[in-house]
This record gives C-alpha cells, structure tokens and sequence, in this order.
C-alpha cells in the first residue's frame, strides 16, 4: 500500500534516516488506531533499517498545561506530527492551545511534514479544520498532508 507520505518531497529524506521522530495527538481509542495503523504501514514502506520512534497523546492530557508543553516540545523535534481527530466544526480546544505552543518551539528537522488523519468524508467535511492546520503548517514551514479513514460503509 502507498501511503501519502511516499508522494512527498522528503520521503528521500526519510528513506535515509535511521531513526524517525514521530509525534501524535489523538482524540481518543479509534483516533489513536488510526494513527497506530498509519505508522505500522510508514514502517513497512520504510523498511526495518529506519526505527520509527513514537510519541502519542490523548486530547484530555493537552489540558493539564505541564504536559502540553512536554507534548509540544516532543513534537518541535518531530519529524511527523500527527493530529487524528473526528470530524468537527473546529480543532478542539486542547489542539488549538496545543498548536499555538507547538509553534513557538517548533525545531526545523530535516523533512518535517504535518499529517491529519480525519474521519471519513461521509462523517462530514472538515475543512475548517484542515484550513486551520494548513495555516498552521504554514507557518512551521512544513508540508501539509491530509487523509480520510477508509470506511467499508455506505454513506
């Protein structure tokens, strides 16, 4: 399976790495699934040579502000930031101070990209919300990648 990632401009980058920084926020248990199976078939497309290194984070640990400037700084050094969230008219509140932290101590690895994992489109549009990550992408210097959990069922 390809995955979006593999279209990027650093999947070169990546491809040379030994060891791959990975930060994930979830909203909950199938968000947090969402992102355990997308990095399960990064791993495979990468090959055995490049370790992927995981951090995750629930929505609810955001709200204590010790643990979202932990998060936020884990991921500043990240490759891959993740935030897998259902379908809303906003971000939550949590990714939003989250974000704003995230910015101000954001690194500059090498081949950095941010990825949305949201619901499936018959769930709803998100736009707004991939709006605001684009925007946020932005001004990481980052590339934007978003994609819709497959679903079996009919709209």
């Amino acid at each position: 399976m390809n995955t979006p990632m593999s279209k990027l401009r650093v999947w070169k980058i990546w491809r040379e790495l030994k060891q791959l920084a990975v930060s994930a926020i979830c909203e909950d248990s199938p968000t947090g699934a969402r992102v355990d199976e997308f990095c399960q078939r990064l791993f495979r497309e990468l090959g055995q040579q490049c370790e992927i290194k995981k951090g995750m984070w629930l929505l609810g640990e955001l709200r204590t502000p010790q643990l979202r400037s932990i998060g936020a700084g884990e991921a500043a050094e990240a490759h891959l930031v993740i935030i897998s969230v259902h379908h809303a008219e906003s971000l939550p509140d949590e990714v939003e101070s989250w974000l704003n932290l995230w910015l101000k101590h954001k690194g500059n690895p090498q081949g950095a990209v941010l990825l949305a994992l949201f619901d499936p489109l018959y769930k709803g549009s998100s736009s707004s919300m991939q709006a605001r990550l684009q925007e946020a992408a932005n001004k990481g210097n980052m590339e934007l990648v978003v994609q819709f959990e497959e679903s079996s069922e009919n709209p």
